[in-house]
């Protein structure tokens, strides 16, 4: 009978594999432990799991690492806090496997570590709000804690755009570039992500070489009907008038998978452009990202200014069944 290896059997498995030393400088904290790593990420698709799988092989034998799974589900945080803990590092560098740093969920991350006094009042009121948490609460934890910021803007994630585009072109000069991504709930936050998204998209046309670029944002979780169907009238109206001279080539500025990408193929459903369905992840240059945030947040001193542990934030919800638990053996190979 064939016994089946949990999740920690997966990480010793991990640790006990030989990597390329020439794929990546090595991180020079093998033997002090100078810090571990939490890695977050909501994603169940093949693409992410491919990512995290690809991170855990190329980096747990080098540093510490821990990956907390779901829609920030503390239970799976403090879990790899803890074992982080076990491992003897000195600091804890959070790193959000996310499109941006501004959004109601990093706000949530922020309070759940300490770093913000609420979460954000999106938090509560967000149309994808979800069943399994009538309580919210902080860590546990008297590591040093960092939290590194999410990919935003990073030149990496330039890269990996203009990969993308690069696929469904064939001649850049006579082509339009869309960049068009999921935005927050808040409207300060929202606006931030449109503003970093038209810069994203200026730097993959000029990297790719493209005629011009644009960008549009959904709003899937929007509270309002008329605001999620006003954005997606927006979309097809930008693509469509850009056809009108020039090929449209629409790139999605999401995590992975198709899921990520159905609010905007719907969006665009019937309009003439080509489409790159493909999301950041999987892709080696997450590796290398995933590393220089290590490195810069190992270097930061500890963000956390709330140590209430414990202290419950009481939401109207009840629990229910089926609250979010760890897939950390899902995930890794």
């Amino acid at each position: 009978m064939t016994r089946r290896r949990s999740p920690l059997a997966f990480a010793a498995i991990l640790l006990a594999g030989v990597l390329d030393a020439a794929s990546m400088a090595p991180l020079n904290i093998l033997q002090d432990k100078a810090f571990g790593v939490l890695l977050l990420g909501d994603g169940a698709d093949k693409d992410f799991k491919d990512a995290i799988g690809a991170v855990a092989r190329k980096l747990t034998a080098r540093v510490p690492l821990e990956f907390a799974a779901g829609p920030v589900d503390v239970h799976s945080m403090q879990k790899g806090l803890d074992r982080l803990k076990a491992a003897r590092v000195k600091k804890v560098v959070v790193i959000p496997l996310m499109t941006t740093s501004n959004s109601e969920r990093m706000d949530e991350i922020r309070f759940v570590l300490g770093i913000r006094e609420n979460p954000s009042p999106e938090f509560f009121s967000a149309a994808r709000s979800r069943p399994g948490y009538a309580l919210v609460r902080r860590v546990e934890t008297k590591l040093p804690v960092v939290l590194a910021p999410a990919l935003d803007d990073h030149p990496l994630v330039v890269e990996i755009l203009a990969s993308r585009a690069l696929s469904l072109s064939k001649r850049p000069q006579d082509e339009a570039l869309v960049l068009v991504g999921l935005a927050p709930v808040a409207k300060a936050a929202a606006g931030e992500y449109r503003r970093t998204l038209s810069a994203l998209a200026e730097r993959v046309r000029a990297k790719g070489g493209f005629k011009a670029a644009a960008c549009a944002v959904l709003q899937p979780d929007a509270p309002l009907q008329a605001e999620r169907e006003r954005a997606q009238e927006d979309l097809r109206k930008l693509v469509r008038e850009l056809s009108r001279t020039q090929r449209a080539l629409v790139v999605p500025h999401v995590l992975a998978g198709d899921a990520a990408s159905r609010p905007i193929l719907r969006a665009l459903s019937g309009v003439f452009m080509r489409y790159n369905k493909k999301g950041l992840l999987p892709d080696e240059r997450i590796i290398r990202w995933v590393e220089e945030s290590a490195h810069k947040g190992a270097a930061l001193p500890d963000m956390r200014l709330f140590k209430d542990a414990g202290r419950p934030l009481v939401s109207t919800r009840q629990a229910l069944p089926g609250a979010p638990k760890s897939r950390l053996k899902e995930i890794l190979p």
